[in-house]
């Protein structure tokens, strides 16, 4: 009987209320990591009388991920004496075969399940993360973008979404534009605009320039360009540009102001704003632009008249406070701050750095909760800044992060996590990514100097280290980089 499996139609048995039960049940457990219980509901499902493929190939591979190999092998052999030809039954085979690491083996089994049954996307798939895991990450790109520009929308959706995936991965903004071109409900300032982002997260703003030069159809693929051009050394460019542009093409004049002052054309800004109504968010622009010219006086004045309750508030407060900090009034800007509602982190964040400078640490970590995982990333943050870097390793490895979480951010969790379960390797490879795309970051660089010497990289660690001396101006980020160096344990063989 016809049923929908994997988003495509198949002829199977029937399969009874009793096993479609069962099956659910183990798909819930295998999702949730729970592979013995999942297992156990497979097991219950096959006391129907249907010898179903796609049952017996979940049974397989569930009994190999909880570790029965053998129980595993011969379900399969099951599965071959019943459905010879099955291409999913030889994908069960290879994906076990990746369980166990024998990835050539995996690879072969992969491709005769594609020679079996060519419009389905899984083999492919499935040859494409064995290759990516193997680190060959250009020969994935190549299969999955040939597999897509060449099969039908409808077959290809999956694989699509994995070379999208794989293209922000691998920083790739322009397999990420011809990925997305693929679908046909994008537009093309869409598709700029997500490329254009990836671009600038690889540090590649001139390619994202480039990218979006030829979509400012919308206000924010003109921002995004402009910012691309600032970073790319086109500061000019951008500036030409801002100082002769209408508001409206920017999604405003307050929008016009902000993006002046990212590029530090202030006169410009405030010129602007001197022809504008005013309003609570113009008058919080203009104590923007004030600031950043150091008029702290006039900026404070400007900035407190911004009223309670409107959507400014509390952006205005924090501004403020910093107008109090640059004249080293830390107690006038904790005062401020508290003005504003403690639920905002971006001004709990604020506040627990006045309370850091001033050398309260206790008093900044109180404001943060760690069972949530965004303040865990801002007691990372505090605990490195404070020079307590066990601790802040210790944060980020406990970290859960999303593709929507800054790069930054990944690329510290995701060492920390392979480096707390003694996979230097790994996390060695994740920083010297990272740092490579952000130099600046250099409380990443010194903890790659760390991971180096744990990994055994004496040598390297020694050169990364004195590279990252000549830049550091924190003095307990350099006195913990010093005794790094001098340590015993870093010195080269």
């Amino acid at each position: 009987m016809p049923r929908v499996v994997d988003g495509q139609v198949e002829h199977g048995p029937f399969v009874s209320p009793y096993a479609y039960e069962w099956f659910i049940e183990g798909e819930v457990a295998a999702a949730k990591g729970q592979h013995d219980e999942a297992a156990m509901a497979f097991e219950a499902a096959t006391a129907a009388p249907a010898d179903d493929v796609v049952l017996l190939t979940r049974l397989a591979e569930e009994y190999e991920l909880s570790g029965a190999s053998r129980r595993a092998d011969r379900i399969l052999a099951v599965a071959r004496r019943f459905y010879p030809e099955s291409a999913r039954v030889v994908l069960a085979e290879g994906r076990i075969q990746r369980y166990r690491g024998t990835d050539g083996k995996a690879l072969s089994s992969f491709a005769r399940a594609n020679e079996l049954a060519p419009a389905w996307d899984a083999p492919v798939i499935a040859i494409a993360e064995t290759l990516v895991a193997a680190g060959h990450t250009q020969r994935a790109k190549a299969i999955l973008l040939e597999y897509v520009e060449t099969s039908l929308g409808a077959r290809s959706e999956h694989a699509r979404r994995v070379l999208i995936d794989l293209a922000r991965r691998m920083g790739d903004a322009g397999t990420l534009e011809r990925a997305l071109s693929l679908d046909p409900a994008s537009t093309e300032a869409e598709r700029a605009r997500a490329a254009g982002e990836l671009a600038l997260e690889a540090a590649q703003p001139a390619l994202a320039a480039r990218i979006l030069a030829e979509a400012l159809d919308t206000p924010e693929n003109v921002a995004l360009w402009l910012r691309a051009l600032v970073r790319s050394g086109a500061r000019q460019e951008a500036a030409v540009f801002l100082a002769t542009a209408n508001s409206e093409r920017l999604g405003g004049v307050v929008e016009h102001v902000d993006l002046l002052l990212e590029i530090g054309e202030v006169d410009v800004a405030l010129r602007l704003l001197a022809a504008t109504d005013t309003s609570p968010r113009v008058e919080y622009s203009k104590g923007r632009a004030l600031l950043a010219r150091g008029d702290y006086i006039e900026a404070a004045a400007v900035l407190a008249d911004v009223p309670l309750g409107s959507a400014s508030f509390e952006a205005s407060r924090m501004a403020l406070a910093e107008c109090s900090v640059s004249q080293n009034r830390q107690g006038v800007a904790a005062e401020t701050l508290s003005q504003a509602p403690h639920e905002s982190l971006a001004v709990r964040k604020v506040l627990a750095e006045i309370y850091l400078e001033a050398g309260d640490l206790r008093a900044g970590l109180k404001l943060f909760d760690p069972k949530r995982p965004e303040e865990r990333a801002v007691l990372a943050a505090l605990f490195e800044q404070a020079g307590r870097f066990e601790e802040a390793a210790a944060y980020y490895a406990n970290i859960k992060t999303v593709s929507a979480d800054e790069p930054q951010l990944r690329a510290r969790a995701s060492a920390e996590q392979l480096a707390s379960h003694g996979h230097h390797r790994g996390a060695i490879a994740v920083l010297e990514r990272w740092t490579a795309l952000a130099p600046d970051d250099l409380y990443a660089r010194v903890r790659l100097v760390e991971l180096l010497q744990a990994g055994d990289r004496a040598e390297a660690a020694q050169k990364r280290g004195r590279r990252a001396l000549e830049v550091i101006d924190d003095p307990l980020l350099l006195a913990h980089l010093i005794e790094v160096l001098e340590s015993p344990a870093a010195a080269a063989p």
